[in-house]
């Protein structure tokens, strides 16, 4: 984890100078109860009282914390300065800031970017306090290009645990598939799994969402005693976390009725659809193109087939959380404010994710977890091109 540490925060004072700003600034307090997503990206450890963590451009890497938080950093060997102080933050803040002579200071606040948005307002109000009176009053601006960048490209380790996270599931999944049958209920389902994953000493990376036929509601849906019946589709949505990174994949089984050998025909049509959809997107997906672009080929092939669009994003981005980086592959509403017009960069991880809803049947939906590369997105997690019968 050390390593991974030093290695992303090198990366983000690569970042600032490329970005041309002088200073990032983590400012955080009692982050245990109020954690800065940032903290675990780059800094490592948590602080009591108010502190700030500075990545200057000329490399440099200090920490202002209170005296007692002082040793836990010292020992890290993460930072190149620790400073402890004991009433006052500002005159070492003002200190170390004399001395960077900082012409551009990015802080954590973003109306757009919810990672880069861990600045509690009344720290950002005492930062403006601190600073008033100085020339650095003026220079503030959003971290949100710094941490879209940061989080987004993901270094070699990073990647491998993800991969990791995938296999992970897709081995759960086949747990499922041995165990699922007519008349189990999504909560004996979800304990099942939950076993398992709990047995690997793992944790979910978030909230599984399970469709039983047509008796779930589509989305985030929690678990439900509705039971399956032949002729009817199991969807889940889950992921684990390994190694503080996260896994994110939709899976689906078709229930066979008696006499059945495979599954209709529109189920069929559905399901081939979408996975065309996934593998098509995956292959035109490459470095400099839009989130919308990558999202219109996906909107544009469902109403080839007839089919009408789902009602979300195609795809959001993966990392230490299962929605993490900035740019989505989504279309130009409001809801997702900057983010669909941002541009893939090589090292993002995405999701490529749709469904169609089938009546009476259920849902046909997948979701699988691929790497930016420059001859197009790489499937981190070994996609389902055939839909499972039982």
């Amino acid at each position: 984890m050390e390593n991974l540490l030093k290695a992303k925060s090198d990366q983000a004072i690569e970042i600032l100078r490329k970005q041309e700003t002088d200073l990032w600034i983590i400012a955080a307090r009692e982050s245990a109860a109020s954690p800065d997503p940032s903290m675990d990206l780059v800094v490592g450890g948590d602080v009591v009282w108010t502190s700030f963590f500075l990545f200057s451009s000329t490399g440099k890497k200090i920490a202002l914390v209170g005296n007692f938080d002082a040793p836990m950093f010292e020992k890290l060997e993460h930072f190149d300065e620790v400073r402890g102080y004991a009433k006052s933050v500002r005159d070492d803040l003002l200190a170390v800031m004399n001395k960077l002579k900082p012409k551009k200071i990015a802080l954590n606040y973003s109306t757009d970017y919810h990672m880069a948005d861990g600045l509690k307002h009344g720290l950002y109000i005492y930062i403006l306090r601190l600073l008033s009176g100085t020339p650095y009053e003026g220079m503030l601006v959003s971290s949100e290009n710094l941490l879209g960048e940061l989080r987004a490209v993901k270094l070699p380790e990073e990647l491998n645990r993800i991969k990791e996270a995938c296999n992970i599931t897709e081995k759960l999944f086949g747990s499922i598939k041995r165990k699922i049958q007519p008349g189990m209920s999504g909560t004996e389902i979800y304990e099942f799994l939950e076993k398992k994953v709990k047995a690997r000493g793992l944790e979910f990376s978030f909230e599984p969402s399970i469709s039983i036929g047509t008796k779930s509601p589509l989305g985030h849906t929690i678990r439900t005693d509705d039971m399956l019946d032949k002729g009817e589709l199991f969807h889940i949505d889950f992921g684990v976390i390994y190694k503080d990174y996260c896994s994110d994949i939709q899976r689906v089984i078709y229930l066979l009725r008696d006499g059945e050998s495979e599954p209709p025909e529109g189920v069929q049509i559905a399901f081939d659809t979408v996975s065309r959809i996934i593998k098509e997107c995956a292959r035109q997906a490459k470095p400099g193109m839009s989130g919308f672009a990558v999202d219109a080929i996906a909107r544009d092939m469902l109403r080839e087939k007839g089919f009408p669009e789902y009602q979300h994003a195609l795809g959001h981005q993966v990392g230490r959380f299962v929605h993490d980086g900035g740019v989505i592959l989504g279309p130009k509403w409001e809801r997702y404010g900057k983010s669909p017009y941002g541009h893939l960069q090589e090292g993002n991880v995405f999701t490529l994710e749709l469904e169609i809803v089938i009546k009476e049947v259920g849902v046909v939906g997948l979701e699988e977890d691929v790497v930016i590369t420059s001859k197009g997105a790489k499937f981190l997690s070994k996609p389902q091109r055939r839909l499972v019968c039982v």
